[in-house]
């Protein structure tokens, strides 16, 4: 035998199991704390030091707006991708800029980071979610957007948190680009204007609140204006009334601020083992049908619908008792299939758990496709028979999660066709869905209708002032502003509101757009 053949031969042997092992499947992982759900298909190193970092960010923006530590009714979904490829497989149409977003529609609320990627999107966004989730008020565009910007560029270790450093980026821009006149920062609504014009409104939104967060005295006076302004005092008497200054006087003030030292906080870091989490790995399901499952919650997303289909009825029929991609079947064929086969495949799922929520609240979303279609066609009977089969699954769903908003908001629209709607009991649902998701948009507008048609304006104001003044603005702020202008015609509603188009910037958080509601 050849020399060369005799050294080439081991080589073979080692190389050849590589090759009959097949592609290398990536590991989904699920970490659940009190706070958070966060699935990653990256090492469990990575996902456990993910898990504390956010634990650690949570409790360093809680405490300056004296939030508790106590657990919200519903931990926050969080999806970690790996590359453009895993954001495109969960959302098709995703730009292509975008590393990350946070959406909070009727679906769900969660957030999806590109793990690649720099996690301040992430932090960024997950200030939004966690002042709208405990302050449903109407903030104004400047400081919502600042404050995340702000603690967004935290830096946490094990042994001390530092907070408020001087951001050369923003700093940069303050140079280097025109400012916004102050009246227009303090009362613009939403993100929209130039490249320019919006990396001036981040940066300026970030100084001036980083000149109002630095010191108690100012602090106490943007507690006053943001108490002010969701009041309906307009921005601009705000700013003299609550702060005793001027929008001139303030511009002078902060070009002073920014070209001084700026202070910034140091704190000590919590414990890593102060963090209580399990981890375990998905089925071997979750690397063909994971990221298609959390798509589908939008079903009509993507044009690639019917290859869906194929690929989700493949994996079902390959692991034919494993909950996953049972529950993804049901969903693609709500969305490309018959009622039949929806149907078939959520029987899968709850003859494995009578109790499954998920299964349960898409079997009620079924039901009320076809009252939908009955009330289309002038089928009133049918109608309400759909509706009162749906509020049957609905219930099992509510005793078995009583935190979970989509399972109130489908009570309270399953009754809207009742001729005693709204009674006490629907108002006392909505209620309850504004409590668990008041950032979700149609929780509110649904909301604030049955209490306006209950004769409660003032309450349905409340609920609509946040999507009013929505920072990002869009058809539904618009909607929401002319709704206030029928409510409360001497309110400070605009008759030809501000829609802006899409940001050319990636400065900005990322929010996915609200899916059709299926």
């Amino acid at each position: 035998m050849p020399r060369l053949l005799r050294r080439l031969i081991p080589v073979l042997l080692w190389i050849t199991p590589l090759f009959l092992a097949g592609p290398v499947q990536a590991e989904w992982r699920e970490a659940r704390t009190d706070r958070f759900v966060i699935y990653s298909e990256g090492s469990e190193t990575d996902l456990r030091a993910r898990v504390i970092a956010l634990h650690r960010f949570d409790r360093l923006i809680r405490a300056p707006f004296g939030l508790s530590d106590e657990a919200p009714a519903r931990p926050l979904p969080i999806i970690l991708v790996s590359g453009r490829d895993g954001m495109e497989a969960l959302y098709p149409d995703v730009p292509a800029n975008i590393g990350g977003f946070y959406s909070s529609n009727e679906q769900d609320v969660y957030a999806v980071l590109n793990r690649r990627l720099d996690d301040k999107v992430l932090l960024h966004e997950y200030v939004h979610h966690v002042m709208r989730q405990n302050f449903p008020i109407a903030l104004p565009a400047w400081f919502s957007e600042g404050v995340a910007e702000f603690y967004m560029t935290a830096r946490i270790n094990d042994r001390e948190t530092q907070v408020g450093f001087r951001d050369d980026g923003r700093v940069l821009t303050l140079n280097r680009l025109a400012w916004l006149p102050m009246d227009r920062l303090l009362t613009r609504r939403a993100l929209s204007g130039s490249r320019e014009q919006m990396a001036a409104f981040y940066a300026q939104s970030w100084l001036l609140t980083h000149y109002l967060l630095s010191d108690p005295v100012r602090r106490q006076g943007l507690e006053a204006y943001l108490k002010a302004v969701s009041e309906g005092v307009t921005p601009m008497d705000a700013v003299r009334s609550a702060m005793g200054t001027t929008p001139e006087a303030l511009e002078r003030t902060l070009r002073d601020y920014q070209r001084g030292t700026m202070p910034y906080g140091v704190y000590p870091t919590p414990p890593s083992d102060a963090v209580a989490m399990s981890i375990r790995t998905l089925p071997p399901s979750a690397d063909a049908v994971f990221l298609l499952s959390i798509r589908l919650n939008y079903g009509q997303r993507g044009t690639d619908g019917p290859q869906v289909l194929v690929r989700v009825r493949e994996a079902a029929a390959r692991w034919p008792g494993d909950r996953l991609a049972n529950m993804t079947l049901a969903k693609a064929e709500f969305a490309w299939g018959t009622p039949e086969t929806t149907e078939a495949a959520l029987n899968g799922v709850l003859a494995i758990d009578a109790a499954d929520v998920e299964a349960l609240r898409w079997m009620a979303r079924l039901r009320q496709r076809a009252a939908a279609q009955a009330q289309e066609a002038g089928d009133d009977a049918m109608r309400d028979l759909r509706n009162g089969e749906a509020r049957v699954f609905l219930a099992r769903a509510l005793a078995v999660d009583p935190n979970d908003y989509r399972i109130y908001l489908a009570l309270g629209r399953s009754r809207r066709w009742s001729a005693s709607y709204p009674n006490a009991n629907d108002l006392a649902t909505w209620s309850a869905a504004v409590e668990l998701a008041p950032q979700v948009g149609a929780v509110r507008w649904e909301a604030a209708e049955a209490f306006s048609r209950a004769g409660q304006n003032e309450t349905a104001i409340a609920l609509l002032l946040p999507l009013a003044n929505d920072p990002h603005g869009g058809t539904g702020a618009a909607q929401a502003r002319a709704r206030l202008q029928a409510l409360r015609p001497d309110g400070e509603a605009s008759p030809e509101p501000e829609i802006p188009a899409a940001p050319e910037t990636t400065d900005g958080p990322a929010v996915a757009p609200e899916p059709d509601a299926g």
